[in-house]
């Protein structure tokens, strides 16, 4: 299954049920990819601005608005992806078929949330830009969908630390940690610039 063939009142229910999947990995994933989208939103609403404004602005800001758009779209269908990846993961680990988890498996349990929320954290930082120069009356569009990628990378790495402890192999889950907390420090300068209480 694809969550880009999903609807969202779908996606819900099973949620909400008694299913392994989707779990947190799951939704926090297509949660930054709804934080990516608005980010491209605001970069297209901000694209047809300038492209209708006979002002002196430059086509340098537009071809950039240009290039995070599409930025943003390419984390929008990484970020899907990694949930589907998630979900399947889970099913993997505890569905009704699972057997003992190998270590591959436990392994990709730190993995994908890591790659959750490298993407986010590149959502968070681009979406900076789209906050300060972005058209006015999208900011706070992008500012909301800055908070969803902060979130979701929040939650990412916290999965990523609570599974690093049950790996076996102790060097892998040292450089796992290590790498989250690289991205949990980037994450808090940007956190700064971006979101309106810095939280």
């Amino acid at each position: 299954m694809s969550y880009d063939d999903v609807r969202i009142g779908r996606f819900l229910d099973d949620v909400a049920s008694a299913r392994v999947a989707p779990a947190g990995g799951t939704v926090v994933a297509v949660a930054g990819a709804m934080g990516a989208a608005l980010c491209e939103m605001a970069c297209v609403h901000t694209i047809n601005a300038r492209e209708a404004d006979d002002g002196d602005e430059g086509a340098a800001p537009e071809r950039s608005f240009e290039d995070l758009r599409e930025d943003f779209a390419r984390q929008r269908r990484r970020l899907l992806a990694l949930a589907d990846q998630d979900a399947t993961l889970v099913d993997d680990l505890f569905g009704g078929d699972a057997s003992e988890p190998t270590e591959r498996l436990e392994k990709r349990a730190t993995g994908i949330p890591l790659a959750t929320a490298e993407a986010s954290l590149i959502v968070l930082e681009e979406a900076a830009v789209v906050v300060d120069r972005g058209r006015s009356g999208v900011v706070a569009d992008a500012r909301a969908g800055a908070y969803l990628a902060d979130a979701t990378l929040r939650a990412s790495l916290s999965t990523v630390r609570v599974n690093a402890t049950a790996l076996s192999d102790r060097p892998f889950a040292e450089t796992m940690t290590e790498r989250a907390d690289t991205l949990a420090k980037s994450a808090a300068a940007v956190r700064r610039d971006v979101l309106q209480d810095g939280r």
